[in-house]
């Protein structure tokens, strides 16, 4: 009874978002921001959101103060659900200090246009970071075979149904303070060091050494991206 009791709320909280994803100008900011501040785990002071921008399961995420999240980006978070088939490899990140499925962006943090952050094992973003249009998040990602068992036919879509093994690679994300992601960068797994740079279509698939100017794929360091007082 309960569950049917629902309905009608979940039907009207459906429309607003999509009502609010999509107004333009300063009325559709606004709007979005008392939307997100209400439903959000926590949402700091001149919190921008853009249009078209879509965020699931918000309970589990933080924003700080002074972030924008531009137009047409998907935030999602919160855990995964697992079947008993699949297959996941973990990857630890000691760097991460939160919970799974948590993302945790800080202050002054620029989002991209057309940007997509998964933090279904978690996803913490540091101060001051800026990620440039196209850039992909991922902190669980499909794995392409069981390392266990190579014989094993593994899949990469959950809609194969429970039966079937689906693989996955999980691990946390941590970006620190000051990073910039250019255009259409990925991030898969591990910890970039603070103000470091990810050049152009890069692919990070390993930790990368604070104040780094790194490219390619897999990015590997390249040079300090600033110079430092001997």
């Amino acid at each position: 009874m309960k569950n049917i009791l629902r309905i009608p709320i979940i039907v009207l909280n459906d429309l607003v978002l999509l009502l609010i994803i999509y107004i333009p100008g300063r009325l559709g900011i606004k709007m979005r921001y008392i939307y997100w501040r209400l439903n959000l785990k926590k949402c700091g002071r001149n919190v921008r959101v853009e249009t078209g921008v879509m965020i699931e399961n918000p309970e589990f995420i933080s924003i700080g103060d002074n972030v924008l999240i531009d137009k047409y980006s998907i935030i999602t978070a919160g855990k995964r659900t697992k079947h008993s088939n699949d297959i996941i490899k973990e990857m630890i990140n000691n760097n991460f200090r939160y919970n799974e499925g948590e993302l945790v962006i800080g202050t002054g943090v620029h989002i991209g246009c057309f940007n997509i952050i998964q933090a279904h094992a978690g996803v913490y973003i540091g101060d001051f970071v800026t990620t440039s249009a196209g850039v992909k998040i991922f902190s669980i990602s499909n794995y392409y075979s069981s390392e266990e068992n190579p014989e094993l036919i593994t899949y990469a879509n959950c809609m194969v149904g429970e039966e079937k093994p689906v693989s996955y690679i999980s691990s946390p994300i941590v970006i620190k303070e000051g990073v910039w992601l250019a255009l259409n960068c990925s991030v898969l797994c591990g910890t970039i060091g603070a103000n470091s740079f990810i050049a152009s279509n890069s692919m990070v698939v390993t930790d990368l050494p604070a104040n780094s100017y790194s490219r390619g794929n897999p990015a590997v360091k390249i040079k300090e991206r600033f110079t430092t007082k001997k």
